[in-house]
């Protein structure tokens, strides 16, 4: 059954693409079992497990670097952990450091720099030839479109709600995200302005009717621009196979009006009524 869309779902859907699954742990020494699952060997306690999970999100940095260019050695990486967990002082002087660490940055800012140029040009190709492809539209924009499946339902305009299933590839044909690595469950998609939502999306969507399937194919400057964004290079055309689940007529404007009333019954002069 299909959801209401509300401020409280709304807002949840800012945080999605990037939302991961935490164990959930016990008090003591002891972590619970999530769903009644044993921990794995070695990770029976919070303590292990907690460790682990800071190993994963490090090493979610970590990999964030080794994707913009940065050369990383693990083995050193867990050798200062530990030096500096055991009072250890520095195998490198201040200086030694500093100068590391700035000509590190300057690497993968160069690094930085060739990719984006390339990806300019290589989405400037990509869509300069899928634009003449068979059944490929592009708006006044320069978003491009292709109509898998057309939808009978209810229309979004600015200020509904949208429940979306949705994949995205860059060009390439690299996968960086979807609702199925996210459990499967629709995206909510507040269409307002300045949102936390790409243009390309906004425009895409308004094209669309419940039921409704396309591909977006999103020119970078609808997208993150010359921004990198985790697996995104900067200046990236975006590939979105789109499925609108469901349109709640008014939702945003609803949940803000709500959120607004909320607020005036609880200031002071309010209260003193």
């Amino acid at each position: 059954m299909m959801k209401k869309l509300t401020l409280t779902v709304l807002a949840a859907s800012v945080l999605a693409l990037a939302a991961c699954n935490q164990p959930a742990a016990s008090g003591g020494n002891t972590a619970a079992s999530s769903a009644g699952s044993e921990a794995p060997k070695g990770m029976e306690s919070q303590s292990q497990q907690v460790s682990y999970i800071i190993g994963q999100q490090m090493g979610e940095q970590l990999l964030e670097l080794k994707n913009n260019g940065g050369e990383i050695d693990v083995k050193l990486i867990s050798e200062g952990i530990q030096d500096k967990l055991e009072g250890k002082s520095a195998k490198l002087t201040p200086e030694q450091s500093e100068a590391a660490m700035k000509g590190f940055m300057e690497t993968l800012r160069e690094k930085a720099e060739k990719k984006a140029t390339e990806s300019k040009a290589a989405g400037e190709k990509f869509l300069s030839e899928n634009k003449t492809k068979e059944g490929v539209k592009t708006t006044a924009s320069g978003l491009q479109y292709k109509v898998n499946k057309e939808g009978t339902g209810a229309a979004p305009v600015m200020g509904d709600g949208v429940m979306v299933e949705y994949t995205g590839k860059l060009i390439d044909g690299t996968e960086f995200d979807s609702t199925k690595a996210h459990g499967g469950e629709p995206l909510a998609v507040g269409l307002i302005p300045n949102g936390p939502f790409i243009k390309g999306w906004l425009e895409g969507l308004q094209l669309m009717k419940e039921g409704g399937e396309y591909t977006l194919y999103i020119p970078a400057d609808l997208a993150y621009g010359q921004m990198a964004s985790g697996k995104i290079p900067a200046n990236s055309v975006l590939v979105f196979d789109m499925k609108v689940v469901k349109v709640e007529k008014g939702a945003v404007k609803d949940a803000a009006k709500s959120t607004k009333a909320e607020k005036a019954t609880t200031t002071p002069e309010a209260k003193k009524k």
